[in-house]
């Protein structure tokens, strides 16, 4: 499995070049699957070792996904805040120079990490 990273990306996108919500999350599994993947996944990490980068972009992306439903069914809650602390988790784990919304960053990683699988 290839792993992108950013910092083999020397330059921002140009506007227009983010993947749309429907584009980046095409061939992802269900909300609840990946819930369940991640949940798995940081019970199953022996203690004192770090999660990796699949376990925060696919947190984030899940995340980025429950906050879009909210946002087209305009349910109150914090789901958008959350899934941008997400976003930006993964940012500085890429230690990333790219400045953008980071649910922006997150599709376009999840996309891309989507179609390298």
């Amino acid at each position: 499995m290839e792993q992108l990273h950013p910092s083999t990306e020397h330059r921002p996108p140009e506007p227009g070049e983010w993947p749309t919500p429907e584009t980046a999350y095409a061939l992802a599994p269900s909300v609840i699957r990946e819930i369940g993947w991640t949940a798995q996944t940081a019970a199953d990490k022996p203690f004192g070792t770090a999660l990796g980068r699949e376990f925060w972009l696919r947190k984030a992306a899940v995340l980025d996904r429950i906050a879009l439903a909210d946002e087209r069914e305009g349910a109150p809650g914090d789901a958008s805040e959350v899934a941008t602390e997400a976003a930006r988790r993964l940012m500085d784990l890429d230690t990333t120079t790219v400045i953008c919304d980071p649910r922006h960053y997150i599709r376009q990683q999840y996309a891309r990490w989507t179609h390298h699988q």
